[in-house]
């Protein structure tokens, strides 16, 4: 790419999300000076959306102000020709899906003191940000709200990084977002985000809780078959003990986890520091003759040592000036499917043995929890559906967008649904399914409300991803007639629809009002079979 942006030279693109790209690009500085970088920028067709560019904004403003060895480094919010753009700091490494996945695909086993260092060190930069303060001292009561292994970042050095604070919420947004709209990824809310409740720092620390719970256990707490039945598994809170899933699982680490985990937020650790102070005495308690800190770098370089050296060439090429012909790929091991809990314990989930709702249960000097018979494995796994109308809620701000990631993860941003790794060229666009794989949904003659399978997404136009089975469709607006249809998942991209104007009652005279006293009310039958919808 021949392409610059104020200062900065475009060299490649790492991956394109609904309505944002990420891309590398070489700065350049006095004496041949060049280095690395990586940019945020809003997609050509949307930089006259007010409501997205305010957002870019918001995202900015929010980021930049967290200094801390823990958060990606936001240097620069640029502007040229129109064009906003933001520059990050580029960083060597993974993302904690990707370590996870390549230890998977490699039959290695991440340490319960590496995996609990990861998590502590995501939970200081977790704390930096909830306790910043605007310019006159006010709390800008910061919460990340999109906390999961995509944007929790390792560098090859074993520093750890919090991404993407794409939506996160804040006292100052220039946005403000509805109250009960949902944002983030479904399998990682707290169970109060799941139902649209207002969100205090509590959230993420619960969601800081699953990742910790997935890290360590290497299964899936709330993802179900279907987005629905996740978010519905998120709403519930059932937590599945960790020593029920593996039985070697420390009880000093559980206790921790458990209390992360806990339903009712009163009963969590209060602040991120909290967590991160217990996920270290822990490690004391369960690994004290080792130094994660030393140990993680190794477990890097032994999983990745093709990616490091593929990584070190294009550094080499970008200080160099030379030409870039191709960019490492984001998220390793993309197939490979890690299990939830409720693949591998025979209880169904109303009957799992953890109900935070009334507290975790927590190890005793006794003995440890009951532990459930894992199953056996079934003949075929079930194929995820990727259910429309609950992948996307109403936005007041401007049209939502709504993404699915490769294993089946439901998201729902404000601007865009951002690869997890925005910040560096490991980019991953598993999240953010190209523009070709999303539908349009626009009205002529009003702004609809859209619903899909009974669920609000959102005022038209609104854009959605393609089913994979057809959903019902709906457009409502006061003083129209409800639209019914079926959104095909072999339909076109584009979905234009007219409401028909709601005919007003007729005023009754005398005679009409007398015919009604002496006639009887013959009954009416209306049909709402799916067939009779118009299919498109």
């Amino acid at each position: 790419m021949s392409e610059r942006l104020g200062r900065y030279e475009i060299v490649g693109e790492l991956a394109t999300g609904g309505m944002a790209e990420i891309l590398l690009a070489r700065k350049e500085g006095p004496g041949g000076f060049e280095r690395a970088v990586a940019i945020k920028r809003i997609l050509p067709n949307f930089v006259n959306e007010r409501s997205f560019v305010d957002m870019f904004v918001d995202e900015a403003r929010i980021a930049a102000r967290i200094n801390h060895t823990n958060v990606v480094h936001y240097e620069e919010l640029g502007q040229d020709e129109g064009q906003l753009y933001l520059v990050m700091e580029y960083l060597e490494g993974e993302s904690a899906l990707s370590l996870q996945r390549r230890a998977r695909a490699r039959g290695h086993a991440l340490s319960f003191a590496e995996c609990a260092y990861v998590v502590a060190q995501a939970a200081s930069g977790l704390h930096a940000a909830h306790e910043m303060n605007d310019l006159n001292g006010n709390p800008l009561d910061i919460v990340h709200r999109d906390i999961s292994p995509q944007n929790i970042f390792i560098t090859y050095r074993g520093e750890v990084k919090v991404m993407d604070f794409g939506i996160a919420k804040a006292a100052d947004r220039i946005t403000v977002t509805e109250a009960g709209a949902l944002k983030g990824k479904f399998a990682y809310m707290s169970p109060e985000q799941a139902d649209g409740a207002n969100l205090d720092r509590r959230s993420d620390v619960f969601s800081l809780g699953i990742v910790l719970y997935e890290l360590t256990t290497g299964r899936r707490l709330f993802r179900r078959a279907t987005p629905v039945a996740t978010l519905r598994a998120a709403s519930k809170a059932r937590v599945v003990a960790p020593s029920s899933v593996v039985p070697d699982y420390p009880s000093a680490l559980e206790e921790v986890c458990l209390k992360a985990l806990a339903k009712d937020r009163s009963e969590r650790y209060q602040t991120a520091d909290e967590f991160r102070r217990a996920l270290l005495v822990a490690i004391r308690v369960i690994a004290p003759d080792t130094f994660p800190q030393d140990t993680l770098p190794q477990t890097l370089v032994a999983l990745f040592s093709d990616r490091i050296e593929e990584k070190r060439q294009l550094l080499r090429k970008v200080s160099s000036g030379s030409v870039i012909t191709s960019i490492p790929s984001g998220e390793t091991e993309v197939a490979v499917e890690l299990p939830s809990v409720e693949d591998m314990l025979d209880a169904p989930e109303d009957d799992a043995p953890q109900d935070a709702s009334t507290g975790p249960a927590l190890p005793s000097d006794t003995g440890a929890p009951a532990r459930r018979r894992p199953r056996l494995a079934t003949a075929a796994v079930a194929i995820l559906t990727l259910v429309g109308g609950a992948l996307a809620w109403s936005l007041r701000d401007g049209p939502a967008v709504a993404s699915v990631s490769g294993d089946g993860e439901a998201n729902v941003h404000e601007l865009a649904d951002e690869p997890a790794n925005a910040a560096v060229p490991t980019a991953s666009n598993e999240n953010v399914p190209a523009q070709a794989d999303m539908v349009e949904v626009h009205c002529e003659n009003a702004p609809a409300t859209v619903y899909l399978d009974g669920l609000r997404i959102g005022e038209s136009p609104v854009q959605v991803p393609r089913p994979s089975v057809d959903v019902a469709l709906e457009l409502r607006h006061e003083g129209f007639e409800t639209l019914r249809t079926r959104l095909r998942a072999d339909g076109p991209d584009v979905r234009t629809f007219r409401l028909t104007s709601a005919a007003r009652p007729a005023r009754m005279g005398s005679s009409m009002r007398r015919s009604m006293r002496t006639a009887p009310m013959q009954p009416t039958m209306a049909s709402n079979r799916p067939d009779d919808f118009p299919v498109f």
